[in-house]
């Protein structure tokens, strides 16, 4: 029988920082062109801010996107390159790197296989301290994918990259808040960037909404926070 007296095991409870919980040079792995920005945009910022290195990696080009199919496939690609080179500008991102897979795909399990091998050699190559990914609970299933791909692919490195998961189509259970109102003006400008997108829905105000929500997990007086999960 259970000890009636033992208190309950409370849950985590994410820690409030004003900085990136961990420095060094970064890689942002996006499922598709915009991810970068919704999820850790203003993160990306304040890395930049204090020195560090960030680079980009989108694993789809997210063709299919236009859905009223109004641009042939290769100049959709382009424009949605565009528009991550500009939002990369306007983050402070430096290298970038498409992959081009199309998005919205049935992924086998031979499909993952051979995603965490090309990113298990990327990180290798590249050596980043801190990998920022979709978590693993997105209900999305290309940025679902991605998630298990770069969990996987950093699980093989010896020594492994801290790993961070970003929300953006599905909340997450935080381990840390992090405060950037101070760079929010730059994360807006970067989603801006993504013109094709904003046609279909108001992302700026969903996520200004996502991150205003999220900052009841700062001190007092806090406006605005990206959350991020250990992975």
């Amino acid at each position: 029988m259970a000890d009636a007296s033992r208190p309950l095991t409370p849950p985590k409870i994410a820690r409030p920082v004003t900085a990136p919980p961990y420095r060094g040079r970064v890689l942002v792995v996006a499922p598709h062109p915009d991810d970068e920005a919704i999820g850790p945009g203003a993160t990306l910022v304040l890395h930049r801010k204090l020195g560090d290195p960030v680079d980009a990696l989108f694993v789809t080009s997210g063709v299919h996107g236009d859905n009223r199919g109004r641009m042939q496939d290769a100049d959709y690609v382009a424009l949605r390159q565009r528009e991550a080179q500009a939002a990369a500008a306007a983050l402070g991102v430096g290298r970038t790197e498409f992959w081009g897979y199309p998005d919205g795909m049935v992924v086998t399990e031979g499909d993952l296989a051979a995603v965490v091998q090309r990113l298990a050699a990327h990180v290798a190559a590249t050596q980043p301290a801190v990998i920022y990914a979709p978590h693993a609970g997105e209900q999305h299933s290309d940025h679902h994918f991605v998630a298990l791909a770069v969990q996987r692919a950093a699980a093989t490195l010896k020594p492994a990259p801290r790993v961070l998961g970003y929300e953006v189509w599905s909340p997450l259970q935080p381990d840390w808040a992090v405060d950037v109102a101070s760079v929010y003006e730059t994360k807006l400008a970067a989603i801006r960037c993504y013109a094709s997108q904003l046609e279909l829905n108001d992302i700026p105000r969903a996520v200004e909404g996502l991150n205003r929500y999220r900052c009841v997990l700062l001190p007092p007086g806090g406006r605005y926070a990206e959350v991020f999960e250990e992975l």
